[in-house]
Protein backbone atom coordinates (compact mmCIF):
# COMPACT_ATOMS: atom_id res chain seq x y z
CA UNK A 1 0.00 0.00 0.00
CA UNK A 2 1.46 3.34 -1.08
CA UNK A 3 1.38 6.21 1.34
CA UNK A 4 2.29 9.68 0.26
CA UNK A 5 5.35 11.28 1.86
CA UNK A 6 4.68 13.48 4.87
CA UNK A 7 4.12 17.18 4.42
CA UNK A 8 5.86 19.42 6.91
CA UNK A 9 3.87 22.51 7.86
CA UNK A 10 6.03 25.19 9.41
CA UNK A 11 3.84 27.44 11.50
CA UNK A 12 4.67 30.78 13.09
CA UNK A 13 4.22 34.44 12.31
CA UNK A 14 6.67 37.29 12.05
CA UNK A 15 7.38 39.64 14.92
CA UNK A 16 7.89 43.35 14.31
CA UNK A 17 11.64 43.05 14.88
CA UNK A 18 12.16 39.88 12.81
CA UNK A 19 13.39 39.71 9.22
CA UNK A 20 11.65 36.38 8.54
CA UNK A 21 8.58 34.72 9.95
CA UNK A 22 9.24 31.80 12.28
CA UNK A 23 7.69 29.52 9.65
CA UNK A 24 9.99 30.78 6.89
CA UNK A 25 13.08 30.40 9.07
CA UNK A 26 12.13 26.81 9.96
CA UNK A 27 11.37 25.95 6.34
CA UNK A 28 14.70 27.40 5.21
CA UNK A 29 16.48 25.24 7.80
CA UNK A 30 14.63 22.12 6.60
CA UNK A 31 15.40 22.88 2.95
CA UNK A 32 19.07 23.39 3.84
CA UNK A 33 18.99 19.92 5.46
CA UNK A 34 17.67 18.32 2.25
CA UNK A 35 13.90 18.23 2.71
CA UNK A 36 12.31 18.63 -0.76
CA UNK A 37 10.38 21.92 -1.05
CA UNK A 38 7.29 20.11 -2.39
CA UNK A 39 7.05 18.34 0.98
CA UNK A 40 6.78 21.61 2.91
CA UNK A 41 4.15 24.25 3.50
CA UNK A 42 4.26 27.53 5.40
CA UNK A 43 1.64 28.97 7.74
CA UNK A 44 2.93 32.41 8.67
CA UNK A 45 -0.23 34.29 9.67
CA UNK A 46 -0.50 33.03 13.25
CA UNK A 47 0.43 35.18 16.22
CA UNK A 48 -0.20 32.64 19.00
CA UNK A 49 -0.24 28.90 19.65
CA UNK A 50 -3.98 28.48 19.11
CA UNK A 51 -3.72 30.14 15.71
CA UNK A 52 -0.71 27.93 14.87
CA UNK A 53 -2.91 24.90 15.43
CA UNK A 54 -6.07 26.32 13.87
CA UNK A 55 -4.45 27.56 10.65
CA UNK A 56 -2.33 24.41 10.32
CA UNK A 57 -5.46 22.27 10.67
CA UNK A 58 -7.14 24.29 7.92
CA UNK A 59 -4.14 23.64 5.67
CA UNK A 60 -4.18 19.90 6.44
CA UNK A 61 -7.92 19.71 5.82
CA UNK A 62 -7.52 21.46 2.45
CA UNK A 63 -4.77 19.06 1.34
CA UNK A 64 -5.85 15.75 2.87
CA UNK A 65 -9.46 16.22 3.97
CA UNK A 66 -9.88 14.59 7.35
CA UNK A 67 -7.73 11.57 6.46
CA UNK A 68 -4.35 12.36 7.92
CA UNK A 69 -2.12 11.61 10.85
CA UNK A 70 -0.23 14.47 12.39
CA UNK A 71 2.35 15.32 14.98
CA UNK A 72 3.59 18.68 16.16
CA UNK A 73 6.81 19.69 17.81
CA UNK A 74 7.48 22.44 20.30
CA UNK A 75 9.59 23.06 23.37
CA UNK A 76 9.05 20.42 26.04
CA UNK A 77 7.88 23.04 28.57
CA UNK A 78 5.25 24.25 26.05
CA UNK A 79 3.94 20.81 25.10
CA UNK A 80 1.01 20.64 27.54
CA UNK A 81 -0.45 24.02 26.56
CA UNK A 82 0.16 23.38 22.86
CA UNK A 83 -1.73 20.08 23.22
CA UNK A 84 -4.66 21.92 24.83
CA UNK A 85 -4.72 24.36 21.91
CA UNK A 86 -4.50 21.52 19.37
CA UNK A 87 -7.52 19.85 20.96
CA UNK A 88 -9.40 23.17 21.06
CA UNK A 89 -8.66 23.68 17.35
CA UNK A 90 -10.05 20.22 16.59
CA UNK A 91 -6.66 18.87 15.58
CA UNK A 92 -6.12 15.20 16.34
CA UNK A 93 -2.41 15.23 16.84
CA UNK A 94 0.40 14.00 19.04
CA UNK A 95 2.99 16.40 20.43
CA UNK A 96 6.73 15.89 20.68
CA UNK A 97 8.76 18.14 22.96
CA UNK A 98 12.29 19.28 22.26
CA UNK A 99 14.89 19.81 24.95
CA UNK A 100 15.11 23.14 26.70
CA UNK A 101 18.19 24.47 28.45
CA UNK A 102 17.95 23.98 32.21
CA UNK A 103 18.59 27.65 32.99
CA UNK A 104 15.49 28.62 30.97
CA UNK A 105 13.08 26.24 32.77
CA UNK A 106 12.06 28.45 35.74
CA UNK A 107 11.00 31.39 33.54
CA UNK A 108 9.40 29.09 30.99
CA UNK A 109 7.36 27.22 33.58
CA UNK A 110 6.12 30.44 35.20
CA UNK A 111 5.12 31.77 31.77
CA UNK A 112 3.32 28.52 30.87
CA UNK A 113 1.53 28.40 34.23
CA UNK A 114 0.24 31.95 33.80
CA UNK A 115 -0.81 31.22 30.22
CA UNK A 116 -2.74 28.09 31.25
CA UNK A 117 -4.50 29.98 34.05
CA UNK A 118 -5.35 32.73 31.54
CA UNK A 119 -6.72 30.12 29.09
CA UNK A 120 -9.12 28.92 31.76
CA UNK A 121 -9.86 32.31 33.34
CA UNK A 122 -13.66 31.89 33.33
CA UNK A 123 -13.33 28.62 35.19
CA UNK A 124 -10.87 30.12 37.69
CA UNK A 125 -13.02 33.21 38.24
CA UNK A 126 -16.04 31.00 38.96
CA UNK A 127 -14.09 28.78 41.37
CA UNK A 128 -12.45 31.69 43.21
CA UNK A 129 -15.74 33.62 43.28
CA UNK A 130 -17.56 30.60 44.72
CA UNK A 131 -14.90 30.10 47.39
CA UNK A 132 -14.96 33.80 48.32
CA UNK A 133 -18.76 33.83 48.37
CA UNK A 134 -18.93 30.77 50.61
CA UNK A 135 -16.24 32.21 52.89
CA UNK A 136 -18.17 35.46 53.21
CA UNK A 137 -21.42 33.59 53.87
CA UNK A 138 -19.79 31.41 56.54
CA UNK A 139 -18.17 34.46 58.15
CA UNK A 140 -21.52 36.26 58.35
CA UNK A 141 -23.30 33.16 59.67
CA UNK A 142 -20.57 32.61 62.24
CA UNK A 143 -20.81 36.24 63.38
CA UNK A 144 -24.60 36.08 63.83
CA UNK A 145 -24.56 32.67 65.52
CA UNK A 146 -21.87 33.73 68.00
CA UNK A 147 -23.60 37.03 68.84
CA UNK A 148 -27.01 35.62 69.76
Amino acid sequence: MYTSPPILIFSGGQGPDELLSEASAMQKYALDKGIPPEHTMIEDQSVNTFQNMHYSKQMMDSVKGSQYNSIFTTNNFHLFRASLHAKKAGLKSQGIGSKTALYYWPNAMIREYIAIVAMQRKHHIIVVGTILGLSLLLTVLNYYLLNQ
